[in-house]
């Protein structure tokens, strides 16, 4: 019987296969075990903390071990993995308490391949968009007509103060006022926050 590890994902290489917290469970095997499209893990020689740890899917396999690529990077990774920082092959994850299996093989390689294509297609969406987005946010029409209840609720933290808007126990926008910085939820940065310049 395969010994099984787990850890909690982070990060952004893998999202729309997995989210922030999601537990993979990992099978030990050996690299000669695994196929094009599986989900491994790795150690990363980049790094050299317990944050070394990658997941990332097989795209490619050599004499030398296998080359790995997250379904939402644009590019293969730098370097070979072989045997030697090799870990395992991810098989399933938990999430909200309910396990799914991890699409692996030649159907997990195909699906991170229409996920590649659909982030391409929102990435180019995003641009062509900008200008319209901005030119509506300048108008000041959706703030008139669209009036969420959002919660501001303000904290200390190690970089000053922050305050978080929070709609519907959602957090949907924040700002750092001691450095003037804020992030959004779309659409939500039609009614909180700065004005967009005319």
């Amino acid at each position: 019987m395969q010994k099984i590890e787990s850890l909690f994902y982070s990060g952004r290489s893998m999202a729309g296969t997995f989210r922030e917290g999601d537990r993979l469970e990992i099978e030990k095997s050996r690299i000669n075990d695994i196929k094009i499209g599986d989900v491994t893990v790795f150690i990363s020689p980049m790094k050299t903390d317990e944050e070394a740890r990658c997941v990332h899917r097989v795209v490619f396999s050599t004499e030398k071990g296998i080359i790995t690529r997250g379904d939402n990077n644009e590019k293969d990774d730098d370097g070979t993995v072989t045997e030697e920082n090799f870990v395992g092959r991810v098989t399933h994850y938990e999430r909200n308490g309910e396990i799914h299996k991890v699409a692996n093989g030649w159907l997990g390689l195909g699906r991170a391949r229409v996920l590649r294509g659909r982030l391409h297609m929102i990435k180019a969406m995003k641009l062509f968009l900008r200008k319209p987005y901005r030119m509506l946010k300048r108008t000041g029409i959706i703030s008139t007509l669209w009036r969420p209840k959002i919660e501001a609720i303000h904290f200390e933290t190690r970089d000053g103060p922050l305050v978080k808007y929070v709609h519907k126990g959602k957090t949907v926008a924040g700002y750092w006022i001691k450095t003037n910085r804020w992030w959004f939820k779309r659409p939500y940065d039609f009614v909180i926050g700065p004005k967009v310049k005319k």
